[in-house]
């Protein structure tokens, strides 16, 4: 199977960039993908699984292509087509278009060719190619679940945890941490980020040795200090920096997460509270 892991050098020298794409341009083509690929879910009712399978193709497919070669909205419309399909969530690629029009401003939906649909299935086929047909596409949401089981206390305060971290989860998609960490070790820094704000005392040294997860948090919380400016750089190294510190309100029991028109996780939280370890 391949492997869709990359190192600082590769994120930064990505088929765009050396199609003279610049990086903070790049991190904003990110961006917006994978909001385009949300405001066509929750148009679609689709559910989180399948636009987040989607926003990992759209990320996946731009370390092998150029932004300049392939429109960013009509690769994600048919990153979210394939998805569908691998998440049995299918929806027509004409109800797909049509949103996408609805969604977007014409000059832009104009990259979408005289013919979208012709369009569409040819950029299918490139996309699976590009992937290697590898379509099984773990997310952080089921790890997060898990861990939450672990966490003792008052049910209503780990459930409020709970569903914060999973909002970082949604926000990290934006990024590029999905090609730099593996799922279980995001859901793992977004639940220590989650806990950091309520107050909670430590437990992740239970899922993850060896690592710091406050330099994930530093990623996921740049979309909130920078997201106005959209300029936020999405490809940083997150190896640790000796010395470098966070301002403590950026990590304050007040900050949260932007609102999302996704749907809210379910209720995690056991009936049962369980020990940690």
């Amino acid at each position: 199977m391949p492997c869709w892991y990359y190192e600082k050098e590769e994120l930064i020298r990505t088929p765009s960039f050396l199609d003279g794409v610049d990086q903070e341009t790049e991190t904003r083509y990110r961006r917006e993908g994978a909001r385009f690929i949300l405001d066509l879910s929750n148009r679609l009712h689709l559910r989180y699984d399948t636009w987040a399978t989607a926003i990992v193709f759209f990320h996946r497919f731009y370390m092998c292509h150029s932004f300049k070669a392939f429109p960013r909205h009509l690769t994600a419309a048919c990153c979210l087509m394939l998805a569908g399909k691998v998440e049995e969530t299918p929806k027509k690629c004409r109800d797909i278009i049509r949103t996408a029009r609805e969604l977007l401003p014409p000059e832009i939906f104009a990259t979408f060719g005289s013919d979208p649909r012709v369009k569409m299935m040819m950029y299918e086929r490139v996309l699976l190619k590009t992937i290697k047909f590898d379509l099984q596409v773990s997310h952080p949401y089921t790890f997060l679940l898990q861990y939450a089981k672990r966490l003792k206390g008052d049910s209503e305060k780990i459930k409020e945890i709970v569903q914060m971290a999973w909002s970082f989860i949604n926000d990290s998609l934006e990024t590029t941490l999905c090609l730099q960490w593996e799922p279980e070790i995001v859901a793992c820094a977004v639940l220590y980020l989650a806990t950091r704000m309520k107050t909670w005392p430590c437990w992740w040294e239970c899922f993850v040795e060896g690592m710091s997860v406050e330099d994930i948090c530093h990623k996921i919380l740049d979309i909130y200090s920078d997201g106005s400016k959209g300029s936020a750089n999405e490809t940083a190294t997150v190896q640790p920096k000796t010395g470098s510190k966070r301002p403590s309100a950026v990590l304050s029991s007040t900050s949260s997460p932007r609102q999302r028109q996704s749907p809210p996780p379910p209720p995690p939280v056991p009936q049962k509270k369980m020990a940690e370890g």
